[in-house]
């Protein structure tokens, strides 16, 4: 199952909990533990943006909530694009 969610993460443009769950038929509740187990073995980082972002607003979808909303993005690391090769 983790391995499905890590792919759906790569192919997904926006990550929403609720669109994980419905396209791998399983609970939010799943899909967040599923989140901190990848996140606990190394193979997603979460990034909370907002006030102090070092990245520029040019390409950035969530430049209209920049400095208004905490936003989480998630990042697949190495280690989960090589488990993904496998």
């Amino acid at each position: 199952m983790l391995k499905d969610l890590l792919s759906v993460i790569k192919d997904s443009d926006y990550i929403s909990k609720s669109n994980i769950s419905e396209r791998l038929n399983i609970s939010e509740e799943l899909v967040e533990e599923g989140f901190e187990q990848l996140i606990r073995m190394g193979y997603i980082k979460e990034d909370v943006r907002g006030v102090k972002c070092d990245i520029g607003c040019g390409g950035c979808p969530y430049a209209k909530s920049c400095d208004k909303v905490p936003i989480k993005t998630i990042k697949i690391t190495e280690k989960g694009e090589r488990l993904l090769a496998k």
